[in-house]
């Protein structure tokens, strides 16, 4: 018989929502999701990828990729601009106020980082972050 309780697919959904809502208790006021978060990430090391390489970067899917740059191209952290040699082709480029808002984000996954670990040991913490990564392989 299935047991729910005992289910680590559920764990896992359950965990990832867990983090989700303490992701947004610290990027409450600004909105920022952990998938935008990804995005942003992503430009802050690589400036002006087209949206195929952000999804590819991101393990994103390609339509949800364009949402969510839409989304962050609405609160103006980023712009498109078409590729000089392919006008089928954007390229995403962060605003001034995509680069300057790093700092505090960063910040802000820390404190959600902080939250998650303290509820188990460095060891803990450690080898599950080793599991998951194995996990994606």
């Amino acid at each position: 018989m299935f047991d729910i309780e005992q289910s680590l697919s559920v764990a896992i959904y359950r965990a990832n929502q867990s983090i989700k809502a303490l992701f947004k208790e610290e990027f409450g006021d600004c909105g920022i999701t952990p998938k935008q978060f990804i995005l942003l990430l992503i430009l802050w090391e690589h400036d002006g990828l087209t949206q195929i390489e952000l999804s590819k970067r991101g393990s994103i899917d390609r339509a949800t990729m364009g949402g969510i740059i839409d989304r962050l191209e609405k609160k103006e952290f980023l712009v498109r601009r078409p590729s000089h040699e392919d006008r089928r082709v954007n390229h995403v480029w962060l605003t001034e106020q995509g680069r300057s808002c790093k700092e505090e984000f960063s910040s802000s996954v820390f404190r959600v980082r902080s939250r998650i670990s303290a509820r188990m040991t460095p060891e803990e913490f450690s080898r599950l972050h080793t599991l998951l990564i194995k996990l994606l392989k």
